[in-house]
């Protein structure tokens, strides 16, 4: 067995650019790094960074339920399988917010992985063949005008996969989406509700939706509204409802096309796999995505997205929260694609510790 020393830092600050969707009007972000790290320097990293208004939790809980690591050694057998090592660890130390998890098991895989020189795709799913996974990026423009503009903007950029975040308006929404998809007839695009489309205004424009022939039609209606929302012949996928009673019941609908996996919000990469086993039995893709992140957790993903092979584009395009860190360079991304790599742990480099 061995003893893991833990420390935790605090970075925050006013965001660079606005955020869209359920992060509209957050105008700062704060995120939890935490540290394992054994004696002779090997060191794990962890983040845990709720997103205010959309995470069951909250930063001050977060750091208090974390802080109490702090108090004592964390124990790790460098030996056990990394879901043992992960129980025992859990088992150990009250940790039950799912951003706190999120960062305790990334931190202990990250240090498992350099330990045993992996990345920690490795360590969680084995030596596979494992093929590049494309990453979507998310038009940060909030008002529907302005995304044709945006669109060719990241197109010109070089992005394959694009993602939009509709619910202010959908009638003015479809009419945008229309002369993007004659500007771009063969761009894959999903877009993304958070639960903000009355039912009512979905169906009146679900055949329009259905003509533009999208990849994903991410929690468009509130939960009350599921069950009728899901005799519309659109591409749906399950984001918020993954934490609700009737998770189940859309998987089983045979409606539902894709789930949405974010570690911070279900509890760390374990959940995820649980979920995505579920989803999997069912017929159901499944894809990994970010709640504007830091570095740390989007690495943490992007190795999600690694053990799944996930079919469908990441959502971990970059976003304005990650120029509040210090710049990073991330094994497993490389330009808009996720890719295997050698790198033991996160495969994370922060530009300071490669001048250093």
């Amino acid at each position: 067995m061995t003893v893991l020393h833990a420390r935790l830092d605090l970075l925050e600050g006013a965001l660079p650019g606005a955020l869209v969707g359920a992060a509209s009007g957050v105008s700062k972000r704060a995120f939890t790094v935490l540290s394992l790290m054994r004696s002779d320097g090997t060191t794990g990293v962890g983040e845990a960074s709720p997103l205010p208004g959309y995470s069951p939790d909250s930063i001050d809980e977060v750091v208090e339920q974390l802080q109490r690591l702090t108090d004592g050694p964390v124990r790790a057998d460098p030996l056990a399988n990394p879901f043992e090592l992960l129980s025992a660890a859990f088992a150990a130390n009250a940790v039950q917010l799912p951003s706190a998890r999120f960062a305790l098991e990334t931190a202990l895989l990250d240090w498992l992985g350099h330990t045993r020189g992996e990345p920690v795709h490795v360590v969680v799913g084995g030596h596979a063949e494992r093929a590049p996974i494309p990453i979507a990026d998310l038009v940060q423009e909030a008002s529907a005008s302005d995304w044709p503009k945006g669109v060719d903007a990241l197109v010109g950029q070089g992005a394959t996969h694009l993602k939009l975040k509709i619910g202010a308006d959908l009638d003015r929404e479809v009419a945008a989406l229309k002369d993007v998809r004659r500007t771009h007839p063969a761009l894959p695009l999903r877009l993304d509700g958070n639960q903000r489309v009355p039912l009512d205004v979905l169906r009146r424009n679900a055949s329009s939706l259905e003509a533009l022939e999208l990849e994903l039609v991410e929690e468009p209606v509130p939960p009350d509204a599921w069950n009728d929302a899901l005799d519309l012949p659109l591409p749906f996928a399950l984001d918020e409802s993954l934490r609700s009673s009737h998770r189940d019941r859309l998987l089983e609908s045979g409606r539902v096309r894709a789930i949405v996996l974010k570690p911070t919000i279900l509890g760390g990469l374990q959940a995820c796999l649980e979920v995505a086993e579920r989803a999997a039995e069912l017929g159901v893709d499944a894809v990994v995505s970010h709640t504007f992140d830091g570095p740390i957790a989007r690495a943490a993903t992007a190795e999600l997205a690694l053990v799944l092979q996930t079919g469908l584009a990441a959502g971990l395009g970059e976003h304005p929260a990650l120029r509040l860190w210090t710049p990073a360079r991330t094994a497993a991304i490389r330009g808009r694609e996720i890719v295997p790599h050698d790198s033991p742990g996160l495969g994370l480099t922060f530009e300071e510790e490669a001048d250093g």
